[in-house]
């Protein structure tokens, strides 16, 4: 039944942060008509520099992972005679016009004057669930009426994968220094034994105590959170 369709619905923040503990900053976005493709990006940067010793070609060492992105199309239909199929509605329902839709989706996904950026979003599809922020859209407008008003569109909108830096390295597990790092104690964690495993230098957690404030270096309290930036190359 159409009326029991889980729609693709879009969520704005202001805070990548606020997601578990805090309401959406505007209104959501659902889709009037679900995609029929979605297309899920993976990339990888490579640094293929010529090695100047070598004649043989060069080496494509992996620099890092892009974020994902997200691409689909919308359907959008404000003339009142499109069903869920996309076909003619016998009964034309009383529409929601074009440039309403057009307008919702700007106003959920764009620019906020509070943070001075584009809002963080959460695309929310059945299984789908993914942070993001928007990247581009386009509109191709498909039938106009007798005035020449548009009253039909395909949207199609790409999105980039947005992750914290703490908790994308803690998905990641990460073990180069040369990243941000978090930790969570637990009991009789020592400040020496959690700065080792990541630095490989047990040394450095006297400059990690004072990061984050903390007036012992010996056993931490459980569920102490260690911030522990990286290491920067000189």
């Amino acid at each position: 039944m159409d009326g029991a369709l889980l729609k693709l619905t879009i969520l704005p923040f202001d805070s990548s942060r606020t997601f578990a503990d805090g309401p959406p900053s505007g209104p959501p976005f659902i889709a009037q008509f679900n995609p029929t493709e979605l297309t899920d990006s993976y990339e990888v940067e490579l640094n293929t520099q010529e090695n100047a010793a070598s004649k043989n070609g060069t080496a494509a060492k992996q620099k890092s992972v892009k974020p994902r992105s997200f691409t689909f199309e919308l359907l959008l239909d404000g003339s009142g005679v499109t069903s869920a199929t996309g076909l003619p509605d016998p009964i034309p329902s009383s529409p929601i016009t074009l440039a309403a839709q057009l307008e919702l989706f700007k106003r959920t996904t764009t620019y906020s004057g509070k943070i001075h950026r584009n809002r963080y979003l959460q695309l929310i599809w059945g299984p789908f669930f993914v942070t993001t922020v928007l990247q581009s859209y386009s509109v191709t407008y498909k039938l106009f009426n007798s005035l020449g008003i548009p009253v039909r569109a395909t949207l199609s909108a790409t999105f980039t994968e947005h992750r914290d830096d703490v908790i994308g390295n803690l998905e990641d597990d990460n073990s180069s220094p040369d990243v941000a790092h978090a930790h969570l104690a637990s009991t009789n964690d020592a400040l020496p034994n959690v700065v080792n495993a990541v630095y490989n230098d047990p040394r450095r957690y006297i400059d990690i105590a004072r990061v984050n404030g903390l007036d012992t270096v010996r056993a931490l309290a459980a569920g102490t959170e260690v911030r522990m930036p990286p290491v920067r190359s000189p």
